[in-house]
C-alpha cells in the first residue's frame, strides 16, 4: 500500500492563502508557483495590492 501524504508543501500552502485572499483556483495555483530568483511572490505585497483596491486579475498581472 502506497503512503499517502497530509502535510501540504510549501507551494500548497500558499496556494491556500491565495485563494483566501480571493484569487480562483487557476490564479492561486499560478502565484503560489511563481519564483523569481529563486524567491516566491511576496504574499504581503499582494495582500497589500488587493487592500488598496486593485484588482485580483490586474494583481496578478503585476506580480507575475
Amino acid at each position: 500500500m502506497a503512503a499517502t501524504r497530509t502535510t501540504p508543501t510549501g507551494e500548497e500552502q500558499r496556494a491556500q492563502v491565495l485563494l483566501a485572499m480571493g484569487f480562483n483556483t487557476t490564479q492561486a495555483l499560478l502565484l503560489a508557483a511563481t519564483q523569481d530568483a529563486g524567491e516566491h511572490v511576496d504574499l504581503d505585497r499582494v495582500r497589500g495590492m488587493l487592500d488598496a483596491g486593485c484588482e485580483h486579475e490586474l494583481a496578478l498581472r503585476i506580480v507575475v
